[in-house]
Parts: C-alpha cells; sequence; structure tokens
C-alpha cells in the first residue's frame, strides 16, 4: 500500500444536526473531494470522463460499479460504491450528488475523488482498480473527549481491533458493523468499510492501518473517522448504521449528529 505525505493540512468545521430528513443529508452532503492531475488541450479525454461518470450512477438496486471509456492516452476509469447496509434510495441519492460533485469539482482534473457518509466515487485516467490506495488520508475527529476519558479510550480500542479482525474475513464483503457497550447510558459504534474491488486480505490490511492510525489523531475523543481511498473505519458514540437494534431505522442511523468536527488531510 501507498504511505501517507507527511503534508499536513488542518481545517475546523461544525457539523450540524439536520432538522429534517438527516438521512438525506448524509446522502447528498460531500465529507471531501479530492482532483488532481490537471490537464489542458485533450477534449477526447474529457468526453471520456464525462462517459464514464455518466455510467457511474447505476440503477437504485445496485450499489458496486465500474465503468471505462476511451482508449490510449484519452482512456479513463471509474468506481462508484454504496455502503452495503443503507437503503437502495438513498444510495441512489448519494451517487447522482457525487456524479455532478465530480462533475463540476473537477473538471479539466484526471484524478477526481469524492466521498460521502453513504457512498463513495472515483474516476481516473490510469487504471486503478484491485489497487489498494491509502495515499491520500482524511480524518475528522469530534472535538469533544469522553466523560472518562481512560475507560473509553480503552473500550473504543477493543471494539476497533475486532472490526480490523473481522474486515479481512471475506465473509464479511467489505463492510463491517460492530458495538461495544461502554456503560449504562453509552453505546461505541464501530464501522469497517472497503471498497469492492480489493481483495478480503488487502481489506483486512486496508481497514486495520486506518484503525492503527486513530490514536495518533483521535485519543479520547468522542468520534473519528479514518478515511482513504479505499478503506474507511469510524466509531461513534451515536448510531450511523442500518440496521439499528435490528431494525432498519433510516432517522436513528442518521450520519448527521451535532457538534465540532477536526478534519485533517493528508494528502499523497
Amino acid at each position: 500500500m501507498a504511505s501517507s505525505s507527511p503534508a499536513l493540512l488542518l481545517m475546523v468545521f461544525a457539523a450540524v444536526m439536520a432538522a429534517i430528513s438527516p438521512q438525506m443529508c448524509s446522502a447528498v452532503d460531500p465529507i471531501a473531494t479530492y482532483c488532481s492531475k490537471n490537464f489542458t488541450g485533450s477534449p477526447q479525454k474529457q468526453k471520456s470522463i464525462n462517459q464514464v461518470l455518466s455510467s457511474l450512477v447505476p440503477t437504485p438496486t445496485t450499489f458496486y460499479t465500474t465503468a471505462t471509456a476511451g482508449r490510449g492516452a484519452a482512456a479513463a476509469w471509474g468506481q462508484a460504491q454504496c455502503r452495503g447496509d443503507i437503503p437502495a434510495s438513498d444510495c441512489a441519492l448519494c451517487l447522482a450528488a457525487a456524479q455532478r460533485e465530480l462533475a463540476a469539482a473537477c473538471s479539466g482534473s484526471a484524478d477526481g475523488r469524492v466521498w460521502y457518509d453513504y457512498c463513495f466515487m472515483r474516476y481516473d485516467d490510469a487504471d486503478f482498480l484491485g489497487l489498494p490506495d491509502t495515499g491520500y488520508t482524511l480524518i475528522l475527529l469530534n472535538t469533544m473527549n469522553a466523560s472518562d476519558p481512560v475507560a473509553f479510550d480503552r473500550a473504543e480500542r477493543k471494539l476497533m481491533a475486532r472490526v480490523a479482525k473481522r474486515a479481512g474475513d471475506g465473509e464479511e464483503a467489505g463492510l463491517v458493523r460492530e458495538t461495544e457497550k461502554f456503560d449504562a447510558t453509552t453505546t461505541i459504534y464501530g464501522l469497517g468499510w472497503c471498497t469492492k474491488d480489493i481483495s478480503s486480505q488487502s481489506c483486512g490490511l486496508c481497514v486495520a492501518q486506518a484503525v492503527a492510525e486513530m490514536p495518533n489523531y483521535c485519543t479520547f475523543r468522542r468520534g473519528c473517522r479514518v478515511i482513504y481511498t479505499s478503506c474507511m473505519a469510524r466509531y461513534e458514540t451515536y448510531p450511523f448504521f442500518f440496521p439499528v437494534d435490528g431494525k432498519a431505522d433510516s432517522a436513528a442511523a442518521s450520519s448527521s449528529h451535532a457538534g465540532e468536527y477536526h478534519k485533517v488531510v493528508l494528502n499523497a
């Protein structure tokens, strides 16, 4: 796997709970957009990219798709994937939003990627499919510490170790969800998620690397996400995945949550 660059950009943003349809906000509000490898004077390459993006918005029942277009120097490859636990309607909303975001934000770029709570979309002028990628790193950490930080950290690490271990299990299909009861009123929710083009072994290694990054930024924090291009790991003190307590409750599994988060970007 590619290693992360030491270059660091630190930003702060407010994550405000949506009053109406929070699950829809999770589907259409991007976490981050990455555009690189600018090019000019190649309308055929842009045409190939546009064709790929158009092909990456599948039918609502398709949670993963790839696409290619063009030949030689004008070739482009693409990938789109929804988290396997979300409703099909939210998947369709998320991928449509991702396609619009990349088309608008990354025009003239040969490499474009966009992350949402519910989905991920990418295109490139080089064939990346099947190649694990941890070069671009995005970290989101809750600014609030846990009420009993040492005990919480111990419980969180125990939880995420299970997530990392299970991520390499071929039966998990690249999506792991775990919970850990912290105290009478607090449950910690953990998730690991990989793109479907990489092997189970690569998925396990990728999620384990993301989990290993957490103590560098998220010790004692009530929530944390480490996101790579090929995988991500996350924990929160509120339910953010489906189903919740055995019920597919969209409102309860919202990824929106009141509070302030730091965003750390490590560029490849």
